[in-house]
């Protein structure tokens, strides 16, 4: 039988919490809710400590052009990660041709380019499938988006998107320590997990363009939360059309 550590119920408590207390929303005497005032002040706060970011960034790496190691750093993770993830999803979404064709450029690129530091697949003309995620694959299963929520660090979500992150990331990783750790993992390696599964996440949006908005939208709370719920409602009407189109 298998047995879950005290530590780590507490902790997927304090989650399952916060992600109640953020989509909750009592109202107060002056019409306000905590809801959006958690996300706004959320939003605030990731927006602070990216700027942070891009300063540090800027004052460590000042070049204007992306250098030649960075391009194979991308295209590494696009190869090992963003691709296959995405072929995960547009599998999960009944697109199977189309998470083929992901396969086959990762494929391609770890052969033919180096490992995967090389874009060959994108040299030879080798489009990449329709932007997907386990977020949009429930969604076009039917799967309601729920309230927006902002997260700490991770960002701006639907509360289906955000649940879809956190459950198949620990669920990948816990899968790959099974071995390791056995069933019932430590409160560090708990923290650790929590700060890794994030990764690619966060590198998938990044390589595959998962609902970016520009500088300006995106240090502004509603027009950033406009913004990612269009592109999210517009990314999962496309893989509905092609799956509607791939059934006739």
């Amino acid at each position: 039988m298998i047995t879950v550590s005290r530590s780590l119920r507490v902790n997927i408590v304090a989650v399952i919490c916060c992600l109640a207390f953020a989509v909750t929303s009592p109202a107060h005497a002056d019409g306000s809710t905590w809801g959006p005032w958690l996300n706004r002040t959320l939003h605030d706060g990731n927006q602070a400590l990216a700027a942070q970011w891009r300063a540090l960034s800027r004052r460590l790496l000042p070049e204007a052009e992306p250098s030649t190691w960075r391009v194979s750093a991308g295209n590494l993770v696009t190869t090992w990660v963003a691709e296959p993830w995405q072929a995960l999803s547009l599998a999960a979404a009944g697109l199977p041709t189309e998470a083929l064709e992901a396969l086959a450029r990762a494929r391609i690129n770890i052969f033919e380019g180096r490992l995967g530091l090389d874009d060959v697949a994108g040299q030879r003309g080798l489009d990449r499938a329709p932007y997907a995620d386990i977020g949009l694959a429930l969604c076009v299963r039917g799967v309601p988006e729920g309230p927006y929520i902002v997260m700490p660090v991770i960002g701006g979500r639907t509360l289906r998107d955000g649940l879809a992150d956190f459950v198949v990331a620990n669920a990948l990783i816990y899968a790959s320590l099974l071995p390791f750790t056995g069933p019932a993992p430590s409160l560090e390696l708990f923290v650790l997990v929590e700060i890794v599964d994030n990764v690619p996440i966060l590198l998938l949006a990044e390589r595959m363009g998962r609902a970016d908005v520009d500088e300006k939208t995106r240090d502004d709370y509603e027009a950033s939360r406009a913004a990612y719920l269009a592109k999210r409602r517009a990314n999962c009407e496309v893989l509905r059309a092609r799956r509607e189109a791939s059934r006739q």
